[in-house]
């Protein structure tokens, strides 16, 4: 007997979903595609993560999201949440910008949001103002982190724009 998904025509057969993928644009900042799974709560552990910010809204949590907290919590790290628009206005950007500057030296933090895009933009303002990286090569590397969405990319470049 076949398997039903060979016998289905292929627009009906749900596509697999994206493995997620962690991204270093920077030693110990982590861009994340997705929500962890258990491979990424272990590489937590294993690169000695010290903070975890999820940038989903709440209609993106779902039920395993509401762990999130408690899975990173157990694994010594701090967990927060800041839920952010695919066009962010100013105001999170200055936000964020501020949440990463507080954090204590060697600090090794993953940013994730349900695709990488938030939270890659979420970063690049830091990049550009706290960490003096040059504006086109923050835009690529945040591109190349997971930043796809042309609203959100025209978010950052507006904020950075106008300072």
């Amino acid at each position: 007997m076949l398997p039903l998904a060979l016998l289905l025509p292929p627009a009906l057969v749900a596509p697999e979903a994206p493995r997620p993928v962690l991204v270093e644009p920077r030693p110990g900042l982590y861009v994340l595609n997705g929500a962890p799974t258990a491979e990424i709560y272990r590489l937590v552990k294993q690169r000695h993560i010290t903070h975890v910010i999820d940038f989903r809204t709440d209609a993106e949590l779902g039920p395993e999201g509401v762990l999130e907290n408690e899975r990173i919590q157990e694994l010594g790290s701090v967990y927060m949440r800041y839920a952010l628009a695919e066009a962010p206005p100013a105001p999170d950007f200055v936000s964020i910008r501020a949440l990463l500057q507080g954090l204590p030296a060697g600090s090794r933090v993953l940013v994730h949001c349900a695709t990488g895009n938030r939270a890659a933009a979420a970063i690049c303002p830091w990049l550009v103002l706290d960490r003096g990286m040059a504006l086109p090569a923050a835009l690529e590397t945040c591109r190349q982190a997971g930043m796809r969405v042309a609203r959100t990319d025209e978010a950052v470049r507006t904020y950075l724009g106008g300072i």
